[in-house]
């Protein structure tokens, strides 16, 4: 799987817009935008689960919309790129969203 290219020792979270909600297979990829420590907006991805496995955590294709605001935390990419696999989700109404590991 892709999760080989995720620093699986670290986790960051940052607080995020959402801009895109792929709700598809293999994986749902969210992609939102979050403002460094000098105000510059910076776009993240975050890749999770096949919809079938994220269903299971009450997930569907309206979950996420753009606009909404999200903190995401993530095993960031080990290229350094701007992308993670998502290890929780706490959405603006306070939601949360504990995937824990990633599975195999």
């Amino acid at each position: 799987g892709s999760r080989v290219s995720y620093d699986l020792s670290k986790q960051i979270t940052m607080k995020g817009v959402v801009t895109e909600y792929q709700y598809q297979n293999p994986h749902i990829y969210i992609m939102y935008d979050v403002k460094d420590e000098n105000g510059n907006v910076v776009h993240w991805g975050a890749e999770t689960n096949s919809p079938v496995v994220q269903a299971r955590f009450g997930w569907d294709r309206r979950t996420l919309k753009p606009g909404d605001e999200i903190t995401v935390t993530l095993n960031p990419a080990k290229g350094g790129a701007s992308r993670g696999y998502l290890a929780k989700l706490v959405t603006a109404d306070g939601k949360v969203t504990e995937l824990g590991r990633p599975e195999n």
